[in-house]
């Protein structure tokens, strides 16, 4: 039987970047890795932006994604939950039906 993948994305505030990159590469076991990728957030909900921020209209984020088998996702949230508890962190999974790589 195939095992289960998943997709984590994860948004959190850039200046939380280290902190989130090293609770991430501290799980044991270690994950199979991640991106990591500063980006804009657009839309409702800026009752947290900063004044620069609601004036250009958009929201600076940390994004973080990984694949990993489906039973490893709520130990990667518990982790960062321990650490982050009120940190606003968004997060969301996804199937993965297929990767693999072209070489």
């Amino acid at each position: 039987m195939t095992q289960m993948l998943k997709r984590l994305t994860i948004l959190a505030a850039r200046e939380l970047e280290e902190t989130v990159v090293e609770i991430l590469l501290d799980l044991r076991p270690a994950l199979p890795g991640f991106t990591t990728a500063m980006v804009a957030g657009h839309g409702e909900g800026f009752d947290q932006a900063t004044a620069h921020e609601r004036v250009r209209g958009r929201i600076d984020r940390l994004q973080v994604w990984m694949v990993l088998p489906a039973d490893d996702v709520p130990r990667v949230l518990a982790a960062l939950d321990a650490r982050l508890a009120h940190s606003r962190l968004r997060w969301w999974v996804e199937p993965v039906e297929s990767m693999g790589e072209l070489a």
